[in-house]
């Protein structure tokens, strides 16, 4: 069985090649959906009761507008059996995505939601600091207490108020008196 990643790079190598990455994407984006909403569907693609054809045919009718590169992916996911790994297959299109284009995707976890302009500011420094178009989410985390939690591209900035007081409190009680 070929890797999630695999499926993944090939779909965007072709698009690439025929220069229609944007738009499957949007249509891959427009397939998750469609499988998120019905998440029996995914069931029904991978179950060994249904013939492979009756399988294959399914795509064909759910999906007839889509690309024929990704119609084809999903039906060779179809044939083996793996569509409940279309996730991670769009995963790995969009990491690669990101990556031609410069994109890094980041997560700004604080106590109340960014304003408009606390998120622009705060997008704005990081791109800065990285040279990448960068999209921010924002994740409410009242725990925090305040200050701002960032990650993306596998790094933690920790700038929290929950952070700053657990280690004030470790060095409150590691202090010798």
């Amino acid at each position: 069985m070929t890797d999630a990643k695999e499926y993944g790079r090939a779909l965007f190598l072709l698009t690439e090649e025929e220069s229609c990455t944007e738009a499957v994407a949007e249509e891959l984006r427009t397939v998750i959906a469609a499988f998120d909403a019905n998440p029996e569907y995914i069931k029904l693609l991978d179950t060994p009761a249904l013939g492979k054809e009756e399988r294959v045919g399914l795509i064909d009718e759910a999906f007839y507008a889509l690309n024929e590169n990704l119609k084809n992916l999903l039906k060779i996911m179809v044939e083996a059996r793996s569509v409940h790994r279309v996730h991670s297959v769009a995963k790995a299109y969009f990491d690669l995505y990101d990556a031609s284009r410069g994109i890094i995707r980041a997560t700004a976890v604080t106590a109340v939601a960014l304003t408009d302009e606390q998120a622009a500011r705060l997008t704005e420094k990081l791109a800065e600091r990285t040279g990448k178009t960068v999209v921010l989410a924002n994740e409410v985390d009242k725990d925090i207490l305040g200050g701002v939690k960032l990650r993306y591209s596998g790094i933690q900035l920790d700038g929290s108020v929950k952070t700053r007081l657990d280690k004030f409190e470790e060095a409150l009680v590691g202090a010798v008196i």
